[in-house]
């Protein structure tokens, strides 16, 4: 376990759809484009620098939401870095076409490497992704539990760290939202 203080921290489109796994991916994008709403009344704002939003939700809403909220009111991410134990081939695909639209320039995701044992299906897109994008998508398998995702959108950086799952099985989850470049850039070095 580390523990720190933040001070001692150093420095809906047309998409031609030709197949079954874009046209969820699609809906479920834009699901989470109506949920962006929820989250802005939840919020009211976007957090200054260096403040943290405390989150809690009661109904399924899980840590891509956030994605979509950013585009949404930020802009395209230039860095995505995300953390987990899981994801679904739902959130890849639609990872996969916010990167298509250049509406998030680089990804990397650091997952469980138990991902190709519970769902070879989704290690199998990731790996795909990744091979077809070197320069844009990186995967790195580890043991993990993390929930993390750090957002680099312009000379903004977002964090986001919380006990929600990238799947659709979020329920009572808790969250911190924040702007802050040392602490983005600390949760990017560890990885």
């Amino acid at each position: 376990m580390t523990l720190f203080k933040l001070s001692e921290i150093q420095q809906k489109e047309e998409v031609p759809i030709d197949d079954r796994d874009k046209r969820l991916a699609l809906k479920f994008q834009q699901m989470h484009f109506n949920k962006v709403e929820s989250v802005k009344n939840l919020l009211g704002a976007l957090p200054e620098e260096n403040e943290i939003f405390f989150l809690e939700t009661t109904k399924s809403f899980n840590a891509f939401t956030f994605i979509v909220y950013l585009i949404k009111h930020v802009g395209p991410i230039q860095d995505l870095f995300v953390a987990t134990y899981g994801l679904n081939s739902r959130i890849v695909n639609s990872l996969d076409n916010w990167m298509t639209k250049d509406q998030i320039k680089k990804v990397h995701i650091y997952i469980s490497d138990s991902l190709h044992h519970r769902t070879p299906k989704v290690a199998d897109l990731i790996d795909g992704l990744a091979e077809s994008n070197p320069d844009r998508f990186r995967v790195t398998y580890s043991w993990t539990h993390k929930k993390v995702m750090c957002a680099k959108i312009g000379n903004a950086h977002y964090v986001i760290e919380g006990s929600g799952n990238w799947s659709e099985n979020s329920s009572e989850e808790q969250y911190i939202f924040t702007k802050s470049k040392q602490l983005y850039e600390f949760r990017r070095g560890q990885h």
